[in-house]
């Protein structure tokens, strides 16, 4: 039976395995010793801040994905009324639970939070792998997001999109 629940404090270490099997499985990132320890200290300081929202489904009592958001301010505009939006951000399915209705779940329940909250739009950025699934829910396509990576060594546009560094053509 699958269960959709909004995550706590005490499932940081659940949403850390999920986060780095994500990063690892889905974007193939080779992550740096100590990765998983930074990231659930970042999630511990970020939910009771309000900095991240979570929600864990389960199917029979076990863990069998998740999606985040990072709730975001925005200067209001006809688009964006009250000036508040979600990013959402690791939507991720283990492999053996895929193809069950598990994600569009979980997208379910993020969109009836976001509509009781009140926020304005919901955004993402989208695999390859996944982009059928958004559009299905609703979402489009845009064609001005731009991003930069101000890190050295960062290659891609975007967690998980190829792209050049900035400064750098070839």
């Amino acid at each position: 039976m699958l269960r959709i629940r909004q995550a706590g404090l005490s499932d940081a270490g659940v949403l850390t395995q999920l986060r780095c099997a994500f990063l690892e499985e889905e974007l193939h990132q080779q992550l740096p010793d100590g990765f998983a320890d930074q990231l659930r200290g970042w999630i511990e300081e970020a939910m009771p801040e309000g900095r991240l929202l979570a929600w864990l489904a389960e199917v029979d009592g076990r863990t069998a994905g998740c999606v985040a958001v990072h709730p975001y301010t925005h200067l209001p505009s006809g688009y964006f009324r009250r000036g508040v939006g979600w990013y959402v951000l690791n939507m991720y399915v283990k492999r053996s639970h895929r193809r069950q209705g598990i994600a569009s779940a979980l997208l379910a329940a993020v969109g009836a939070a976001a509509r009781e909250q009140e926020v304005d739009s919901l955004n993402l950025h989208s695999t390859a792998a996944a982009h059928r699934m958004y559009e299905r829910f609703g979402f489009g396509t845009s064609v001005d997001a731009m991003n930069m990576t101000l890190h050295d060594g960062v290659v891609g546009l975007s967690e998980g999109e190829p792209g050049l560094r900035w400064g750098k053509s070839g």
